[in-house]
């Protein structure tokens, strides 16, 4: 297979990097020192220097077409990326460590959260933005795989009408690219958009407001400022974030449907009732834990309890990560949040995880093979709601589940081994990797091990495992392992 066009697409990819390092240099303009816009300046120069020399030594060359290019882009874009989003990191020294750096981007372009940034008052403001605005464009990205190739090889396929809603394509070729990329992006920046001016007028301050509007939809979890999100005092901004950041955990072909009123659709398509439901349930449980715990039972104070507990659910559901409360991360039990985290959010989404549709369909498959032990002559086809659920598809999801917790055991073994970390500690950061949210390590470590190390007191070895685990869980398991498979890349 020749990669000629693999390559002139990567250098459309990196071009958009180079690109946005504009938007916090202009950031650093107005609020930091010349050499923080330096930091800015001379990657944006060197990344669009090779961007632009690959765009025009590869273009019209072959074309992109087929589902091991499409691959290979995507395993490519996961890893060469987050070397150019490193270079601001490095050259600012926030942080100033190479492997830090990297962890750092690769954190944020997968939408995964995990910091090794200590004190973020001392941060730059241009570094603040340019964190998040990795992590939207890495949301953006994931969508856009998905919707061209990862669908059907990770065991969450649709009806042939609703892939093509979205510009799908089996084949990944760079025509559905650009329908995908139209169809989306649109949508994904508006929804982005309604959750900055939602923020703003909920009384959160503009900056604050702007960086965390592009993790919320991208359910990435970075923090413009140390603390949680309940130091704001915004009850109604704690809503928002709960909304937004479970519209990030639904499909996107559902969120279109739906602006679009195509109503059967929308009929058709259950998941994204299983999270509000899921959200609902698991957010109210903690607003009835934190009442019981405080004791306050005021008017005021109960609304601000089921918002706390409602942002909070809808932070750990999503895989968003984000540091709501440090009481309502308290009362979610270790293997409650290690759970949450193994299952995810929904397919089509920027989630992470498992997904539910997954876990749905291995439990509908689990319940007819029992019932075929009692009537084993019995015809009882499988749904997902409206779908019919494939058997073949769900076999790839067992695989896929089986892949997946192999994963999450070598990286855990690693980072106990590299990183100091204890091991069910370790189980919890491999996890978080692997389902791209980084917070819940940190989330867990202040109560269940106290004495283990931060992000950024792990050792090299150990944030490349958690490097390697972020890009193994968004490009998903079973895709990027067909890559390592001779027979794969046979004629």
């Amino acid at each position: 297979m020749r990669a000629v066009a693999v390559l002139y697409i990567l250098g459309w990819v990196l071009a958009v990097i180079a690109a946005a390092m504009l938007i916090p240099a202009s950031f650093a303009v107005a609020l930091d020192s010349i050499a923080h816009i330096q930091a800015f300046v001379a990657p944006s120069f060197v990344v669009g220097f090779l961007a632009g020399g690959m765009i025009i030594a590869f273009k019209s060359r072959e074309v992109f077409s087929g589902r091991r290019q499409s691959l290979l882009l995507l395993a490519l874009v996961w890893m060469v990326v987050p070397i150019a989003g490193a270079l601001p990191f490095y050259t600012s020294g926030f942080p100033g460590h190479a492997i830090a750096a990297y962890f750092e981007a690769a954190s944020g372009f997968t939408t995964t959260g995990a910091t090794v940034l200590s004190d973020l008052s001392q941060t730059p403001a241009s570094i603040i933005v340019w964190r998040a605005l990795l992590q939207w464009l890495g949301g953006l990205a994931t969508l856009i795989a998905l919707a061209t190739l990862l669908g059907p090889l990770s065991g969450t396929a649709l009806h042939d009408r609703q892939l093509r809603f979205i510009g799908h394509s089996t084949h990944g070729t760079s025509l559905h690219m650009k329908e995908a990329l139209r169809s989306i992006t649109p949508l994904y920046a508006a929804l982005t958009a309604a959750c900055f001016i939602a923020l703003t007028v909920s009384g959160i301050p503009a900056f604050d407001a702007f960086c965390l509007a592009l993790s919320t939809l991208s359910t990435g979890g970075f923090m413009p400022r140390d603390g949680t999100f309940v130091l704001y005092g915004a009850p109604m901004a704690e809503l928002t974030l709960a909304i937004f950041m479970t519209i990030g955990a639904i499909s996107i072909i559902w969120m279109r449907a739906i602006f679009q009123s195509r109503w059967t659709l929308v009929r058709e398509i259950r998941e994204p009732l299983w999270i509000v439901w899921a959200v609902g349930i698991f957010g109210f449980s903690l607003a009835i834990a934190l009442a019981i715990k405080t004791g306050e039972l005021g008017a005021m104070t109960l609304i601000h309890t089921v918002t706390l507990g409602l942002a909070s659910a809808a932070s750990i559901i999503s895989t968003t990560g984000l540091a709501v409360s440090n009481q309502t991360n308290e009362l979610v039990p270790y293997m409650v949040l290690l759970c949450a985290c193994i299952i995810g959010g929904g397919r089509f989404s920027t989630a992470g995880g498992l997904k539910v549709y997954r876990i749905a369909s291995m439990m509908r498959q689990l319940g007819r093979e029992f019932r075929l032990l009692i009537y084993p002559h019995g015809v009882r086809p499988s749904r997902f709601g409206a779908e019919a659920i494939d058997h073949e598809v769900v076999k790839v999801i067992w695989i896929t589940l089986s892949a997946f917790i192999l994963i999450i055991g070598i990286i855990a073994m690693i980072i106990a081994w590299a990183g100091g970390v204890p091991f069910s500690g370790a189980l919890l950061a491999a996890a978080g990797s692997v389902s791209n949210i980084g917070p819940a390590y940190e989330f867990a470590r202040v109560v269940d091990f106290p004495n283990a190390p931060t992000y950024a007191e792990m050792g090299p070895m150990a944030q490349i495992a958690l490097c390697a685990g972020m890009i193994f869980g968004r490009v998903e398991i079973l895709a990027l392992l067909s890559i390592f498979n001779i027979i794969f890349w046979r004629d």
